[in-house]
């Protein structure tokens, strides 16, 4: 886990984690199961199944796992194919946003839990998420276009979602809620940093012809962070809001 990219956040969320021995967990949205991996390895005498779902498999075959892992593929914006009282722990990064229906989310998760069981629910709040440059009204154009433009594979789109997560899941009265935040900081921009692999991500925005940001902004964004970095003012941070939920 040492060159794990989330290593810092990680250990936020399993501070907060508390697994009863043999316990039965799930990642809901699971992608390429890195959590679930991490969960695996920091509470390897503990877990006795870990299933991962995401709505596509094609995540899945670079994956290397092994038992107690399992991965499927399910649409977690649907009634979910688990029996009542499965898991002693239900865990989700960045998927509530995708998804619809929340409230039938949120209700699916403490159907699947076990009494007393615990959900955790990590999102960023993606209109916070702020970089330093020279130009302030196209950077702020350029993440918030991120933020607010939906993927062909979203069902829906939250960008949000991070500050509303306490309140979609407190309002249901199903659970003891809590919340934190564990906020990102970087002052470099360097390939593999947060920062820099999400300024790499918004190109998607001019190369899929959005038209939420063009190539020239795309390029004139890029070498603000650039130029933010040489000049040694470059700052990135993204917040993420860590929901903790115990089943009533």
């Amino acid at each position: 886990m040492d060159n794990f990219k989330y290593k810092a956040l990680f250990k936020a969320i399993s501070e907060q984690t508390d697994l009863p021995d043999n316990a039965e967990i799930a990642d809901l949205g699971c992608k390429d199961a890195t959590f679930l991996l991490a969960f695996q390895e920091a509470f390897p005498d503990i877990i006795k199944s870990a299933v991962g779902v995401d709505i596509t498999d094609k995540w899945f075959k670079d994956v290397e796992y092994k038992k107690p892992i399992k991965l499927k593929v399910m649409n977690c914006g649907k009634k979910l194919k688990f029996a009542d009282n499965t898991f002693d722990f239900v865990f989700t990064k960045d998927m509530f946003e995708c998804v619809t229906d929340k409230e039938l989310l949120v209700s699916e998760i403490h159907r699947i839990l076990k009494p007393g069981g615990t959900v955790i629910s990590v999102n960023c709040d993606w209109d916070s998420v702020t970089y330093n440059g020279e130009n302030k009204e196209l950077i702020t154009k350029a993440v918030h276009a991120y933020a607010a433009t939906k993927q062909p594979w979203m069902d829906d789109l939250d960008s949000w979602i991070g500050r509303r997560m306490y309140g979609f899941f407190n309002k249901s009265k199903l659970f003891e809620s809590s919340v934190s935040v564990f906020n990102v900081v970087e002052t470099e921009y360097t390939e593999g940093k947060f920062g820099y692999d999400l300024s790499m991500d918004i190109a998607w925005l001019y190369k899929e012809n959005t038209g939420a940001l063009n190539k020239e902004e795309y390029d004139e964004f890029i070498e603000n962070l650039k130029s933010s970095q040489k000049d040694g003012q470059y700052i990135f941070s993204k917040p993420y809001y860590i929901y903790k939920g115990i089943k009533k």
